[in-house]
């Protein structure tokens, strides 16, 4: 059974539309004597629509720095046991080389967990609607482009959900409605 105001699908027990509040129960009389209303050929976005995208947006950010996470730990360590373990160098190596590798793989390290913390800050801070988020979950974005193929999926619905029209205004009146009244968030 379909709203006659506004054609959404409401149920067959229900007494009140759940979009628009009309009555259905009224309407029961007169659809019984038509024939079954059609719903509506192209369904309506709503804002619900984009605050389920935002939201999963978002968790997919925190998974995504969650799983960043584990690879920079993995190698932040490797490059501490590669300087604390004595390994056998070969005679032609010089012998610089092994700390050097050492202390390179902490550095590398130490920026995976820093992207990786960055993206799972913009994954809350979309969750909560705040202004820098936005423009955070967009920088991720493009670093995320690179993490072929699941980072670049992620990457692409993040593009879609943030620079569309509808998302922008969405966005935008959420995080105004979410600023304090002195401004801040």
């Amino acid at each position: 059974m379909f709203c006659t105001q506004c054609g959404n699908e409401v149920e067959a027990h229900a007494r009140f539309c759940s979009k628009c509040g009309q009555d259905v129960t009224q309407s029961l009389g007169a659809a019984a004597s038509q024939p079954p209303a059609v719903p509506p050929a192209v369904p309506r976005k709503t804002e619900h629509d984009m605050n389920m995208h935002v939201t999963i947006l978002g968790w997919l950010l925190i998974g995504s720095g969650i799983l960043t996470a584990i690879g920079g730990t993995i190698v932040f360590f490797a490059g501490i046991v590669f300087r604390n373990v004595a390994f056998p160098v070969p005679p032609d190596m010089p012998p610089g080389l092994p700390p050097l590798i050492a202390r390179l793989a902490s550095v590398i390290g130490f920026g995976i967990l820093a992207l990786a913390a960055g993206t799972v800050a913009a994954g809350v801070g979309l969750l909560q609607y705040r202004d820098w988020a936005r423009v955070g979950a967009i920088i991720v974005a493009v670093l995320l482009i690179f993490h072929f193929p699941i980072g670049t999926a992620v990457a692409v619905y993040a593009f879609w959900v943030l620079f569309s029209q509808e998302g922008q205004r969405y966005y935008k009146s959420r995080s105004e409605s979410t600023m304090t009244p002195s401004g801040s968030t």
